[in-house]
C-alpha cells in the first residue's frame, strides 16, 4: 500500500468510522515517513516526521500510534501541537482524544502564547475550551512575573491563570506565598482567594482577600490584612498598599503594635509613609503605652508616628487629647512623645490627675520608664491641687515643679521659685486650721494622697489660721482651678468632648 493509499485509507476510516457517530472532526495523518498496522492491537504505527491535524490544530512527533476503533492517537517524542497559530504546545509524549479534543502531555512540557510560557512535566490541555491544566507543579512566566503552585489552569481565551495549592509568585517589587491565587496575562493583576504572605523592601503583607497590580505595584487587600514594617505590626479590614507613592492606606479596625517600645495604635482610617517613615490614624484613634501593671490609653482626634534624624521613633496625639489609666488622667491640646528620651511632652492648657491630685502649668513634661510615669515637669504657672471637701483644698504653687512618683502614686513634690502653699493640716484626723505660707523654694512630701509634711528650703512667710478666722475668699490661691468634670473616669471617656 503507497503512503498515498494509506492516507486515504485513514481519512475515509475516520469519516465514516468515528466522526458521524461523535459528530466531531477527525484527526488527519498528513505525513509519516513509516506506516506500520497493527491489527492485533487495533492501531497504526506511524514513524518519522509525523503530522497531523484536526480543525484548528496541527501536530508533529517523532512516531505516533493511531487507533483504528476510535478517534484518539499517542505521540511520542518530541510532540508539538499549535493551535490556532499562535498557542504552542510541546513534551515528550502525548495522549489526544479527537472527540473530547483533550491532550495528555507529560514530561517536559512547555504551553507557551504570544505573552506567557507555561512549563511542567505534567499537563491536560482541553483544545475545545482552550484550558491548559497541571497538576504536579508548574512554573508560568510573562514579561513581568513568574509564578509556581502545585496545580493551575490557564485560560487561553481569557488570559486567565488559577494557581492553587504552594503558589509562589515572583514580582519586581514582591515575592508572594499563597494558598490560591487568579493572575490575568493581559492586565497583570493577581487575584488573592486565599492565604496569601506578600515579602517586599522591608514590608511583609498578608492577606486573604484581595488583588494586586504587578504594572502600577498597587495593592488592595480585604480580609485578615496584616503589615509588618521594621518593628512595626498593623491590622485592618482594608489595606491599601501604592508602592510608587510609597504609601500604605488602613481603614477600619485598624491596630499596630510597636514591637521594639510595647505600643499600640488602634484606630479606623490610616495611612503609613515608608519613605518618610511616617504614619498617622484618625476616628476614634487610641495611642495605649502597655506596662506591667497598668496600661495608658491616649485620644487624640490624630495620632501619627514619625522619625527623628537619628532615625528614632516621635509619637505624636492632637486636637482634644484626652488620656486615662487606673492611676493617671489628663487632657491637653496635644502630646508629643519622643521615644528615645522616653519623655511626653503635653501643651494647650494640659491637666493631669494622679494620686488625687490635680496639676496644671503652662506645659507638661511626664518622664518615663518601662511605659510607667517616674516623674512630672510642671513648667511655667504650674500648680497643685487635692481636694479635701466641697470647699477645702489643698494648694502649692509656683514657677516650676517637678513631682516624684513610685509605685504609681505621688509621693514628693519639689517647688522651684515663686512657691506658695495652701493646705489644711490634720491632728488624728482632724483638721486644725488653714496654712498659708510662701517660699521660693519648697519640698512637699506626700502620704496616701494627703500632704504630710512641708519643708521650705528658704524661710518661710506665712502663718497657721484657725478655720473659723478664715474668710472664704482667702481659701484660694490666685489663679487657683478645679476641673474635676473634665477629668476622664474610664477608658471610653477619652472620646468624649
Amino acid at each position: 500500500m503507497t503512503i498515498k493509499a494509506l492516507f486515504l485509507f485513514i481519512c475515509l476510516w475516520g469519516i465514516f468510522g468515528v466522526a458521524e457517530a461523535q459528530k466531531k472532526a477527525v484527526i488527519k495523518i498528513q505525513h509519516a515517513d513509516f506506516y506500520k498496522p497493527e491489527p492485533a492491537l487495533k492501531r497504526n504505527k506511524l514513524i518519522g516526521h509525523v503530522k497531523l491535524t484536526q480543525d484548528n490544530m496541527v501536530m508533529s512527533c517523532d512516531s505516533l500510534y493511531q487507533y483504528s476503533d476510535s478517534n484518539y492517537v499517542e505521540a511520542f517524542g518530541r510532540v508539538h501541537a499549535i493551535q490556532n497559530d499562535s498557542l504552542h504546545l510541546w513534551g515528550d509524549y502525548m495522549i489526544y482524544d479527537g472527540n473530547s479534543q483533550l491532550a495528555k502531555v507529560r514530561k517536559h512540557v512547555v504551553m507557551q502564547d504570544p505573552t506567557v510560557t507555561l512549563t511542567t512535566d505534567f499537563l491536560d490541555y482541553d483544545a475545545n475550551g482552550r484550558i491548559g491544566y497541571y497538576f504536579n507543579s508548574g512554573t508560568l512566566k510573562d514579561s513581568l512575573n513568574t509564578l509556581v503552585s502545585d496545580r493551575g489552569y490557564y485560560y487561553t481565551t481569557t488570559h486567565d491563570m488559577f494557581f492553587k495549592d504552594s503558589v509562589k509568585v515572583h514580582t519586581p517589587d514582591y515575592t508572594m506565598y499563597s494558598d490560591t491565587l487568579i493572575y490575568n496575562t493581559d492586565t497583570k493583576i493577581i487575584r488573592i482567594t486565599g492565604p496569601t504572605t506578600i515579602y517586599g523592601d522591608r514590608r511583609t503583607l498578608y492577606s486573604e482577600n484581595g488583588w494586586y497590580n504587578s504594572l502600577t505595584s498597587h495593592a488592595e487587600l480585604y480580609r485578615n490584612n496584616a503589615l509588618t514594617y521594621n518593628e512595626y505590626i498593623a491590622y485592618a479590614d482594608t489595606l491599601v498598599v501604592d508602592s510608587l507613592t510609597s504609601t500604605a492606606v488602613m481603614k477600619n479596625n485598624i491596630h499596630m503594635y510597636d514591637t521594639v517600645n510595647n505600643i499600640v495604635v488602634e484606630g479606623n482610617y490610616g495611612e503609613v509613609l515608608k519613605n518618610n517613615d511616617y504614619a498617622f490614624i484618625t476616628d476614634r484613634a487610641v495611642l495605649t503605652l502597655v506596662g506591667k501593671q497598668d496600661s495608658l490609653f491616649i485620644h487624640g482626634d490624630t495620632l501619627s508616628v514619625s522619625k527623628d534624624s537619628a532615625g528614632n521613633s516621635i509619637m505624636k496625639a492632637y486636637y482634644a487629647t484626652r488620656f486615662f489609666s487606673r492611676d493617671l488622667q489628663g487632657l491637653c491640646d496635644s502630646m508629643v512623645f519622643p521615644v528615645a528620651d522616653s519623655t511626653i511632652h503635653l501643651v494647650g492648657m494640659p491637666i493631669v490627675w494622679a494620686s488625687g491630685n490635680q496639676m496644671t502649668a503652662t506645659h507638661i513634661d511626664m518622664l518615663m520608664a518601662n511605659n510607667t510615669i517616674k516623674e512630672f515637669h510642671l513648667n511655667e504657672k504650674s500648680m497643685i491641687v487635692n481636694q479635701i471637701d466641697s470647699t477645702k483644698y489643698n494648694q502649692i504653687k509656683g514657677r516650676d515643679m517637678v513631682g516624684h512618683m513610685r509605685g504609681n502614686e505621688l509621693y514628693l513634690v519639689d517647688v522651684n521659685g515663686n512657691g506658695e502653699t495652701l493646705y489644711y493640716p490634720d491632728d488624728k484626723g482632724v483638721i486644725i486650721g488653714m496654712n498659708k505660707a510662701i517660699s521660693s523654694y519648697i519640698k512637699i512630701y506626700i502620704e496616701n494622697r494627703r500632704v504630710k509634711d512641708i519643708i521650705f528650703i528658704q524661710k518661710p512667710d506665712g502663718n497657721l489660721n484657725p478655720l473659723f478666722l478664715v474668710k472664704p475668699e482667702d481659701m484660694r490661691l490666685r489663679d487657683f482651678q478645679w476641673h474635676i468634670e473634665k477629668k476622664p473616669l474610664d477608658k471610653e471617656a477619652i472620646f468624649l468632648k
